[in-house]
């Protein structure tokens, strides 16, 4: 017989029953609410056995189970989110029961509560910032086959042309990366918070070129039409970098709960 346990996946001011009603979390479970005090903990109950600390191990490392457990995560915790204010929490936190998710609740009850008058009102927008591309007249330095020895005039007109595409590439990134700090600053402006997470592996991105940015910001909901047109402004004056915009989204960058806070 299987064990099962408590999957949280945000704790949340008061909301109502439904609320909660036709979301569905990571293992396809309905989702429901533990109340204490003044806080909810909206949480699914899951078997342990794909959810415990050795399952959890190995499924981590499991890019297509990781996509659509981050993806149900984040339904149910936007889904929470759009009616009342929601600080999410980490992917895959477990408790026993019901009764854990209450003792933790009480725990950590002054954090929670400060996470949640953070967020109140605020949303989060994701902006990326990626390199221009190169040239198509620029050769790839390292695709470039090295021409045989021997070859009249080759080996000089080969080192040249790498050595100006190595150039280029400088350029675009020397272009990133000053774009990147300056859209940063213009946005943190907009925002109430600001964070410069790690960029992203360009193999993870999929995108033609280096990633300079990956920021997040903490904008009040009143002011995204504000936030998005500060976003279109910033397109038309780094018009050779490609800069992704996403969200509103719950504060995921802004309100992460650890143990004691």
């Amino acid at each position: 017989m299987s064990e099962s346990g408590c999957y949280l996946y945000a704790i949340a001011a008061p909301v109502d029953d439904g609320v909660l009603d036709g979301l569905r979390g990571v293992a396809g479970e309905p989702v429901r609410a533990v109340r204490h005090r003044d806080l909810v903990a909206v949480v699914g109950t899951v078997d342990v056995g794909a959810f415990g600390e050795e399952a959890l191990a190995r499924n981590l490392n499991d890019l297509g189970w990781l996509e659509h457990a981050a993806r149900a995560h984040h339904a149910v915790v936007d889904g929470v989110a759009r009616a009342v204010p929601a600080a999410p929490l980490r992917l895959a936190t477990i408790c026993a029961d019901d009764d854990g998710v209450r003792e933790r609740l009480e725990r950590w009850h002054d954090g929670f509560r400060r996470a949640l008058d953070e967020v109140t009102g605020r949303a989060e927008w994701s902006v990326k910032v990626f390199a221009p591309r190169l040239p198509t007249s620029s050769p790839d330095p390292v695709a470039e086959p090295v021409p045989a020895a021997g070859t009249p005039g080759s080996g000089a007109a080969y080192l040249i042309r790498r050595k100006a595409a190595s150039t280029a590439r400088d350029d675009a990134l020397a272009r990133a990366t000053a774009a990147a700090d300056e859209v940063h600053a213009e946005l943190a402006a907009h925002a109430v918070d600001a964070r410069r997470l790690t960029v992203q592996d360009q193999r993870l991105t999929g995108g033609e070129t280096p990633m300079s940015l990956n920021g997040a910001y903490l904008v009040p909901i009143d002011d995204s039409d504000r936030f998005e047109a500060a976003v279109e402004v910033l397109r038309e004056r780094y018009a050779d970098c490609h800069i992704v915009v996403a969200g509103p989204w719950p504060a995921y960058s802004f309100v992460a709960m650890e143990e004691g806070a």
